[in-house]
C-alpha cells in the first residue's frame, strides 16, 4: 500500500486549533480489483463474520457525515446501502478511484482508506485531521520516507493536481504531491496502519 516519493513536503507542526466544531467530512473507501494472492476481491473478504468491506465501512460511519464507495460493480456492494462511484476512466488504479469520488463528493475535506485496512485507528485519524486547515492533503509518513496515501486527508483544491498528474502518465498517487500543498503527519509503521496482508 505504501508509496515512496523522494522529496518530501513539509511536516506538520503543533495541531492548529480550529476554532469552532469538526469540519463536515467525506469517507471514501476504495473498493475496486481484486486479490490474486487471495483469489477473491479484497473487499468482499470475510472478516469478523462479515464482508472486509462493511466491517471498515461501519467504523467510519459514526465519524463522518457521508460515506462513498470507490467500485465498477455497484451490485457487488448494493448490501451496505451507501453512493458506489465507478471510476471516471477504468482501469487506472487508485488515482483515478480518488479523483472520481472527489468530483461527486458533497464536502470539501474528504478521508481516504484502502478498504484493506480493517482497523480504522481512531487516534490516528484525529491526528490527521487536525492537521487539515490550510492544506491541499495531509498524509502519514513513515520514518523511512513512505508515505500511506491510502489512509489520508484530501480537499477538492487536490483535483486539478490529480487531473495533471494522471494526464500526464503517472498513477502514482503520491506523483501529484509535488503539485499541490502536502502536509505530513508522522507515524511508527507498520503499528498504526495495518492492512489484510500484514496481519
Amino acid at each position: 500500500m505504501s508509496e515512496t516519493q523522494p522529496e518530501r513536503p513539509r511536516s506538520a507542526g503543533a495541531p492548529p486549533g480550529q476554532a469552532g466544531g469538526r469540519e463536515p467530512a467525506t469517507a471514501i473507501v476504495l473498493a475496486g480489483g481484486g486479490s490474486t494472492r487471495m483469489g477473491a476481491r479484497k473487499s468482499l473478504l470475510p472478516f469478523r463474520g462479515k464482508p472486509l468491506i462493511q466491517h471498515v465501512s461501519q467504523q467510519l460511519s459514526p465519524r463522518f457525515d457521508e460515506i462513498l464507495i470507490s467500485a465498477n460493480d455497484p451490485r457487488e456492494l448494493s448490501f451496505l446501502n451507501v453512493p458506489v462511484v465507478r471510476d471516471e476512466v477504468p482501469g487506472q488504479g487508485p488515482l483515478r478511484a480518488i479523483i472520481s469520488c472527489l468530483a461527486v463528493s458533497h464536502h470539501d475535506l474528504n478521508f481516504v482508506i484502502a478498504c484493506d485496512i480493517p482497523w480504522v485507528d481512531a487516534a490516528l485519524l484525529e491526528r490527521l485531521q487536525r492537521e487539515t486547515p490550510g492544506c491541499d492533503c495531509v498524509v502519514p509518513i513513515t520514518d523511512a520516507g513512505h508515505y500511506e496515501p491510502l489512509f489520508a486527508f484530501y480537499r477538492k483544491s487536490v483535483l486539478p493536481a490529480m487531473r495533471q498528474t494522471i494526464e500526464a502518465g503517472e498513477r502514482r498517487v503520491t506523483a501529484a504531491f509535488s503539485r499541490c500543498r502536502v502536509t505530513t503527519v508522522a507515524i511508527l509503521a507498520p503499528c498504526e496502519i495495518v492492512n489484510v496482508n500484514t496481519l
